[in-house]
């Protein structure tokens, strides 16, 4: 990854950390964007989004030892791993995203409706775009981390099997 794209993905992070973050704090004033029901699953939410962006910050589950793997494998050049479990990070972060947002707005369709009731309207759809927005952000950061620990364990497998190879092989 470029310095200026691990730069402006550790924004993007923080930026999502700060929206999940005043959701949660709007959540204990009058401005509350959602219903109170959904606050115990705003936490978690928030929790999960924490817990994914220090995975995701930590370089852990990075290829650390490539060096050492890859002379086994009896070669240097280190271009096979990377772009693969980028693309990995990529889907999960993409996929967890779409089920994050399609979750969220199924549980909190009733917004909507509970605000034509109240006579505004405007006020129940934004609210019911901003959870589809927090589940967005929290799926897209989850399964971020997710696709992590999916590219750790192919790329793990993929270098044993390689091995196994040029053992049976050779």
């Amino acid at each position: 990854m470029t310095t200026y794209s691990a730069a402006r993905t550790a924004w993007f992070q923080q930026l999502a950390l700060i929206a999940i973050t005043a959701i949660v704090v709007l959540q204990h004033t009058k401005q509350a964007l959602l219903p109170a029901k959904q606050t115990p699953v705003l936490w978690s939410a928030e929790v999960a989004a924490i817990c994914g962006v220090l995975v995701l910050r930590s370089g852990w589950l990075r290829d650390g030892r490539w060096r050492d793997e890859q002379l086994r494998l009896g070669t240097l050049a280190n271009n096979f791993y990377e772009p693969r479990r980028e693309s990995l990070i990529n889907g999960f972060a993409v996929a967890g995203g779409v089920f994050g947002a399609l979750w969220w707005a199924a549980a909190t369709w009733g917004v909507v409706l509970t605000g034509m009731r109240r006579g505004v309207a405007t006020r129940g759809l934004l609210d019911f775009e901003v959870a589809a927005l927090a589940g967005a952000i929290t799926g897209s950061i989850v399964g971020a981390a997710i696709g992590l620990i999916a590219g750790q364990l192919w790329e793990t497998r993929h270098r044993r099997n390689r091995v196994m190879r040029q053992v049976s092989n050779g």
